[in-house]
């Protein structure tokens, strides 16, 4: 079971992103906040795996205060909802254990994410992981070849921690093919394992929710 604190300013928001979880089968909401000050507290007292934070009204010295639980609690599983242009405040993606959503974020992504992140996964939505990765500054090595079609449909299931046989049973293909496909990917990531290949392909902004 996935522990998480929900932190958002808005009660509406908080219920909806409560009642989403509440849905799932393997996930649930241990606290909520309604300030970051009061998200590190449950964090610190808690010991969820993840927090899920609607960071959108947060302002810089607010989105200060999430750097610092990141910094502080490295093991935590962080998932931010965030408008465009607070990407500079945000946690880097090189910290890991990190998602980045925008606020439109469909029910399933979220869910997703929190999964993906609980996993110790980096999870980026594409439409911010321009941003995320620019305002990080990141180191970015583009692979010597490009993925395929088939082997990026293999690491979106990778990234929610599905195995192989599992993703098989989802692309309808022999499990021996999936680890072809999963070998070939970690080839051209130049990764040693499957977390960073997903660590790397969200930082090039090849996985997609």
């Amino acid at each position: 079971m996935i522990e998480v604190v929900v932190a958002a300013a808005y009660p509406m928001v908080r219920a909806g992103l409560r009642a989403l979880l509440d849905e799932a089968a393997d996930c649930t909401v241990v606290g909520q906040a309604a300030s970051f000050a009061e998200m590190a507290e449950l964090a610190a007292r808690l010991t969820p795996q993840v927090v899920l934070v609607d960071a959108g009204p947060a302002r810089g010295h607010e989105l200060d205060e999430l750097r610092a639980l990141a910094d502080e609690q490295p093991s935590l599983g962080l998932v931010v909802l965030a408008d465009a242009g607070a990407e500079r405040y945000l946690p880097p993606p090189s910290r890991g254990r990190m998602g980045y959503l925008t606020r439109e974020a469909a029910p399933d992504a979220i869910l997703q994410a929190v999964r993906g992140v609980a996993a110790g996964l980096v999870v980026l939505d594409p439409q911010a992981a321009s941003g995320v990765v620019a305002s990080a500054r990141l180191a970015v090595d583009v692979p010597t070849e490009s993925l395929t079609p088939r082997e990026l449909e293999v690491l979106a299931l990778m990234a929610q921690g599905l195995p192989n046989k599992t993703i098989a049973l989802r692309l309808v293909i022999s499990e021996h093919t999936v680890k072809f496909h999963v070998g070939a990917i970690l080839a051209k990531l130049g990764a040693a394992s499957r977390t960073e290949a997903v660590t790397l392909a969200a930082r090039q902004g090849l996985l997609m929710l």
